[in-house]
């Protein structure tokens, strides 16, 4: 919050009805702790929402045509801002040979993609590939395919066209209904790196699902979202992997949960040759 803003509330508002206030207009709160994503998402607007959609196609517009430097979850930023971990990540994912190819699931319309743009396009070979909701597949196939960037509605499918040695999951897991399995499926799979980023990490034996509310002068939106146990996170990849790297992220933390990356490699005797 802006702390100008934030000073004149606590002249202006009795401490004790400044919080609800806060909470609701000027920040991203977390609430309750949900049994079932159903419980979670009768609670919440949900990402399904038209409106968020058509803001996240417009700010895209604005990033690929040079007006704004990139966008998440349609919000529009004049400065990139990825996350120094994630890059230092990202360029020891790069292989001998050169080509960089990244599964990118649940990138929207690219938004780290654009974010990193001026860095990749200094690279010889790069393959970004999207995994999203069919109706950000459709949009980023008529408005944004290129020889770099590439749009897919399942795994199954990029995997048919591409050979990703990355798999990044940044910011994605949170908003899953079913996010283990996902991690399970992945982690069968034959990606030299995972790298997990912006991901919440609660300090509990358990996950814990709430409903994310974001502050109404941003735009009203809610969805169900994970915090995550470390420990079962990260189980999925033992043994076939190891931890290179792990970080908190700029989003922060709260009372008893961090944002935290993690970057993983398959270890050597698990690397599938690629052609």
């Amino acid at each position: 919050m802006d702390e100008r803003l934030k000073s004149v509330l606590r002249a202006v508002v009795p401490k004790r009805l400044l919080e609800p206030i806060v909470r609701r207009y000027l920040r991203i709160c977390w609430v309750g702790d949900y049994p079932t994503w159903a419980q979670a998402a009768r609670r919440a607007r949900g990402y399904a929402d038209a409106g968020i959609f058509a803001r996240v196609l417009e700010a895209t517009r604005q990033v690929r045509d040079g007006k704004a430097a990139f966008e998440r979850d349609g919000l529009i930023f004049t400065e990139p801002t990825v996350s120094p971990d994630l890059a230092r990540a990202l360029v020891a994912a790069i292989p001998e040979d050169g080509r960089l190819s990244v599964l990118d699931f649940g990138g929207a319309l690219g938004s780290v993609y654009w974010q990193l743009r001026s860095w990749l396009d200094a690279l010889a070979t790069v393959r970004w590939s999207v995994v999203e909701q069919p109706h950000f597949v459709a949009a980023g196939r008529r408005e944004f395919t290129s020889d770099r960037l590439r749009f897919y509605a399942s795994i199954d499918e990029c995997l048919g066209h591409e050979r990703p040695g990355v798999l990044l999951l940044g910011g994605v897991l949170p908003y899953l209904p079913e996010p283990h399995a996902l991690l399970a499926d992945v982690a069968g799979r034959s990606f030299d790196h995972v790298l997990i980023d912006r991901t919440g990490i609660i300090d509990r034996a358990a996950d814990r699902l709430t409903v994310q509310h974001l502050p109404r002068r941003v735009y009203r939106a809610s969805y169900p979202c994970w915090f995550f146990n470390r420990t079962r996170l990260l189980q999925h990849f033992n043994p076939a992997y190891e931890l290179i790297h792990e970080y908190r992220n700029e989003d922060g933390a709260g009372s008893g949960f961090v944002f935290q990356g993690f970057h993983l490699r398959r270890r050597v005797a698990n690397r599938a040759p690629r052609s």
